[in-house]
């Protein structure tokens, strides 16, 4: 029996390969050819080299596969990203699918967002909530939501997939690192001179594993479930970065609506004259921290047996690996 794991060389892929290699199972991986690949260095994986954007290469990874783990995908926030995003997320995920269904794989795994999910603005977003098209969405969400229909276009064909969307992902193996993990690691350097307000879900990389796990064994053909965590504001993520690495968390904490006017600014010429520059911030990554916007996990824990862990765990267990790994001194 043969696994096939995309996106292996990014965060969660690196945990997921390692749970599985861990149960004695065969994965085959989905790779780049001229990507450092470090996240598989020394593991006992076969290695299938292609890009989402090569569909014959998708359609030779996926020949005798028995399962499938779809976690490869193109995060991104900057402006000039769109054709980058719609290609890999959207079509990638339309090639996958349709050689998973030509092949005759038992099932697959399709990891989602919680960007996908849309916003309940009187509490908790569960696997009902739609994103709506007249809200404002970055386009890596815009991305996903696309994404995923293009699995359900392959489920209404016959093909056995199951749907998961994880929200902010935190913890080890993280070799990229993530976009939360730069943060982490520029908050340990003590380059962080100042913070936002706001809050969002984060959830244990660990539990996402476990989700997806769970998913593939119990999870019902054509049904999604999210993995979510917990809601904390930036203050409480940034208190515990302090005591795990005794560095003062930044005093300066600059008020929304300066930061989202000053984004908008940023953004239109970052736009218009550096559309390559990757930004630390825009006003849609403000406006996310701030719409309050949180999930819940109550049907991965009822149906699938998902047992969360604190997310202040994986917080540390972040820290200690990116020191053990030197990406912190």
């Amino acid at each position: 029996m043969t696994i096939l794991v995309t996106g292996a060389s990014g965060h969660l892929g690196a945990n997921l390969i390692r749970e599985l290699l861990k149960r004695g199972e065969k994965v085959r991986v989905f790779i780049r050819k001229n990507s450092e690949n470090l996240a598989i260095k020394g593991l006992d994986v076969e290695q299938a080299f292609g890009d989402l954007r090569d569909k014959a290469s998708i359609i030779s990874a996926v020949k005798g596969c028995d399962y499938v783990y779809h976690c490869a995908a193109f995060v991104s926030i900057r402006d000039g990203d769109r054709k980058e995003l719609y290609d890999v997320n959207v079509l990638g995920t339309r090639y996958l699918m349709q050689a998973c269904h030509n092949e005759g794989v038992k099932k697959v795994v399709h990891c989602s967002s919680f960007g996908a999910v849309g916003n309940n603005p009187e509490g908790a977003s569960n696997e009902q909530w739609a994103v709506s098209p007249y809200e404002m969405t970055t386009d890596y969400e815009i991305s996903k939501t696309f994404a995923e229909l293009e699995v359900y276009k392959e489920i209404s064909r016959g093909l056995p997939a199951v749907i998961v969307n994880p929200s902010g992902i935190v913890g080890p193996w993280d070799f990229g690192p993530s976009l939360l993990g730069r943060t982490i690691i520029e908050f340990a350097q003590g380059k962080m001179r100042g913070s936002v307000s706001g809050g969002f879900d984060f959830v244990p990389v660990q539990d996402v594993v476990q989700g997806h796990l769970l998913a593939m064994e119990k999870g019902v053909v054509g049904e999604r479930y999210l993995l979510t965590g917990e809601q904390h504001t930036i203050n409480e993520t940034l208190e515990w970065l302090e005591e795990f690495t005794g560095v003062k968390k930044p005093s300066l904490v600059i008020p929304t609506f300066i930061m989202q006017n000053v984004a908008i600014v940023k953004d239109w010429i970052e736009r218009k004259f550096f559309p390559h520059v990757y930004p630390r911030f825009n006003y849609h990554s403000i406006r996310l921290l701030n719409c309050g916007k949180f999930g819940t996990h109550t049907r991965a824990v009822n149906e699938l047996g998902l047992k969360p862990t604190p997310v202040k765990e994986a917080y540390r267990d972040s820290i200690q690996w990116f020191k053990a790994s030197g990406y912190i001194d």
